[in-house]
């Protein structure tokens, strides 16, 4: 390893522990270098918390300002950056509430948090050219394509109503006096329509045909497994998927005729 390394990983080491150690190392100038070092730090941390709260301003909000800030400080700490990019920063935030042993009778707010990195990740996911009802090819053909989901396409299974609760913190949103938080729970489909963020309630059939897609199943053999759940409606469901931009096109898709 050289020095360089080396001293650089010391560093992003000393950020989110103890800066002396490194201050030491650091050369002094009209301001010492252990204040040369917390200048560096203290910009490090509240760029990350700012970044958090932009992220998850629905679960900043239910927790509140104080102890949002103090479970994000703590977070930075147990997980710092891998990326130089803030947008990337925040996907082990949910799994760090769901460990916290006392969320103050929140217990959806994993849920929330999962629901808002979705949103997160749908927004600045990579775009891919669409899959377009004309370009399927006759049914027993299309019954053995592999369909990949776009890559802004994410589903989140919670036993909350995570949907219902983001929504009426949104800006403008209607007044509501009551959420039913003992339902049936929530499947959801996140994905980016050009733009736009979307999201969707899924039935337990489309939710396992997309389960199946996104493991490699072909169309055909993904409809019969979700066939079996009740109220499943294939060429229904379907059809919003393409007109909703769900699939990306196969690299594999038959040409078109001319």
């Amino acid at each position: 390893m050289s020095a360089l390394l080396e001293r650089q990983r010391e560093f992003a080491t000393a950020l989110t522990d103890s800066l002396y150690m490194i201050a030491e190392k650091v050369i002094g100038d009209a301001i010492p270098a252990e204040g040369r070092v917390q200048i560096y730090a203290d910009h490090f941390r509240t760029s990350l918390l700012e970044a958090l709260a932009t992220t998850f301003p629905v679960t900043r909000a239910l927790v509140g300002e104080a102890f949002f800030a103090q479970t994000a400080r703590d977070f930075l700490i147990f997980e710092p950056p891998r990326s130089p990019i803030l947008t990337q920063y925040g996907g082990g935030f949910p799994t760090f509430l769901a460990a916290l042993p006392d969320l103050g009778g929140h217990n959806y707010l994993p849920d929330i948090a999962a629901f808002e990195w979705a949103l997160n990740t749908a927004y600045h996911a990579e775009d891919a050219i669409l899959l377009r009802p004309e370009d399927l090819p006759d049914p027993e053909v299309t019954a053995q394509l592999h369909l990949p989901l776009h890559p802004s396409a994410q589903r989140l299974s919670t036993p909350f109503p995570v949907s219902e609760i983001w929504q009426v913190h949104q800006p403008d949103a209607p007044a509501v006096d009551r959420i039913d938080m003992n339902g049936s729970g929530e499947r959801l489909l996140i994905w980016r329509q050009h733009i736009d963020i979307r999201w969707r309630k899924l039935n337990p059939g489309e939710d396992l045909l997309l389960a199946e897609l996104s493991a490699g199943a072909p169309l055909g053999k993904a409809a019969l497994a979700a066939s079996g759940q009740p109220g499943f409606d294939f060429p229904a469901s379907f059809s919003w998927m393409l007109d909703g931009g769900i699939f990306a096109r196969p690299a594999d898709l038959p040409p078109q005729a001319e």
